[in-house]
């Protein structure tokens, strides 16, 4: 809340499992060789699949070797289900429709757009650029503190003055918490972990760096949430991750910027008049 800016596995099976359509399995009791050799699994209507194309999908799922068996038969019946859902898809003459065709209209300049992005991406995001971009990021990052801190959010500035008075007769920080505290972090104690300037609400962050680890505020602090008192834990220089643990933020941050500054740019140049909702020209 006070923020300012789960991957499940499956197994392959579990994955094929998932998409299947219900259609009692095709009973294949021995290869069946076509004309050039390839092993025919199934024919659906005519259309055969082959087991080349079977053993293509179960390595494209990352099926397990130990697995492969199991998951022959539901791959093929995956098969058939695509081909027989293709068929029919084909006969209803959809791609005719006016709204198809302004559906692909639509996929075609969002893949053209995406494309030119890339291309245009291409030369600005490279190992060389990401490595200067984090030789920076290092630099910025390099003794840089952080703190731990908990704290009681109240509605009033009344409680949160009785809590500090309750504080000085005695009583446990995070017994208040769990008491009167309604943030989500209430049950923990109050605690909301270790931060660093500008990764919370200012109001919070320039009262917790003033106080020293072991000390609470001793005037309530206020900001959007309500009322706060808060205690400092502990105070740290923050270790600089190491490239492959930032890589991915880097690359996706430096193209969010490129792609804002061509934005920008294009601005620039383009001759652009903007009217209201009433169409009179906006200044």
């Amino acid at each position: 809340m006070l923020m300012q800016t789960r991957k499940t596995g499956l197994t392959a099976l579990a994955i094929v499992a998932m998409v299947m359509i219900a259609i009692p399995a095709v009973a294949l009791t021995k290869d069946k060789p076509t004309d050039d050799g390839s092993v025919v699994v199934a024919i659906v209507n005519g259309d055969k699949i082959l087991k080349e194309d079977v053993l293509g999908a179960l390595k494209n799922l990352s099926v397990k070797p130990d697995d492969k068996e199991k998951a022959f038969p539901v791959v093929v019946d995956q098969m058939i289900n695509e081909k027989l859902i293709n068929t029919e898809t084909s006969k209803s003459g959809i791609e005719k429709s006016p709204v198809f065709q302004q559906r692909l209209e639509m996929a075609r300049f969002q893949l053209i757009k995406t494309m030119y992005l890339e291309n245009y991406l291409k030369d600005k995001i490279n190992d060389k650029t990401v490595k200067a971009e984090y030789e920076k990021f290092k630099k910025d990052g390099k003794g840089r503190m952080e703190v731990h801190a908990r704290h009681i959010l109240v509605e009033t500035e009344a409680e949160a003055r009785q809590v500090i008075k309750d504080l000085k007769a005695g009583s446990k920080f995070e017994d208040l918490a769990k008491e009167r505290s309604s943030g989500p972090t209430a049950k923990s104690g109050g605690d909301i972990g270790f931060f660093a300037k500008g990764e919370i609400i200012p109001e919070f962050s320039n009262a917790a760096f003033s106080l020293k680890p072991g000390n609470y505020t001793k005037t309530p602090v206020k900001s959007q949430f309500g009322w706060h008192v808060i205690r400092v834990e502990a105070k740290r220089e923050r270790a600089v991750p190491e490239m492959k643990e930032v890589e991915g933020m880097l690359r996706n941050e430096m193209g969010q910027k490129a792609v804002e500054k061509l934005v920008m740019d294009l601005r620039e140049k383009a001759d652009i008049k903007r009217f209201d909702e009433k169409g009179k020209p906006v200044k």
